[in-house]
């Protein structure tokens, strides 16, 4: 979670490569849920035919489960939750891990499966949705990531109060011009 261009999708695309490496070969599907009407995003039962019409989400996570290795695979819902698509989704975070559809098929989210929500805010999201859900915030410019990894630091260190003051007081006063001087002259290299 986090506002647009944080480097959400930075996080889960490095996290991806990383597990490459290590050999877990991961399968990624990106998609953003608000591009389509919920009947399209799960499926929906044609009252003419009465036939069952899959939608992307349901065929998507099917077919991911039908996958037969047990690498990594990750279903990205990248964009802004609305009430009429989440609450569906509840079934699938909570511990039964199934998706059920309207036909009354139930697609399991099998142990190597997992389903990342890139969002923006918590906004639309009823208490339910949070207490399932393992929320990673991506801070924007402010730059506060440095800041808590530097107090998380300080606090270890067994200093006295006035030595950890100074310290604060130190990076306070160059780390953030040195970040700035670095992201904006520097070209990163970035596997």
């Amino acid at each position: 979670m986090g506002p647009p261009g944080a480097g959400k999708s930075s996080t889960w695309s490095m996290l991806a490569k990383a597990q490459d490496l290590e050999g877990k070969k991961t399968t990624v599907f990106d998609l953003n849920p608000k591009v389509t009407s919920t009947n399209e995003l799960y499926g929906v039962v044609l009252l003419a035919t009465r036939e069952w019409k899959d939608g992307l989400l349901s065929k998507t996570l099917r077919s991911l489960g039908q996958i037969p290795d047990s690498n990594p695979k990750w279903l990205i819902l990248d964009g802004d939750l609305d009430a009429n698509w989440i609450e569906s989704m509840n079934s699938v975070m909570d511990d039964n891990k199934l998706l059920t559809l309207a036909s009354n098929e139930r697609i399991p989210l099998k142990a190597h499966m997992k389903m990342l929500f890139e969002i923006r805010d918590l906004r639309f999201a009823t208490p339910a949705t949070v207490s399932r859900a393992g929320i990673l915030y991506i801070s924007d410019t402010a730059g506060s990531q440095w800041k808590s990894y530097v107090t998380s630091w300080i606090n270890k260190m067994k200093y006295d109060e006035e030595r950890k003051k100074q310290l604060r007081e130190l990076f306070d006063k160059y780390v953030a011009k040195t970040l700035f001087y670095c992201k904006k002259t520097f070209k990163h290299v970035v596997p």
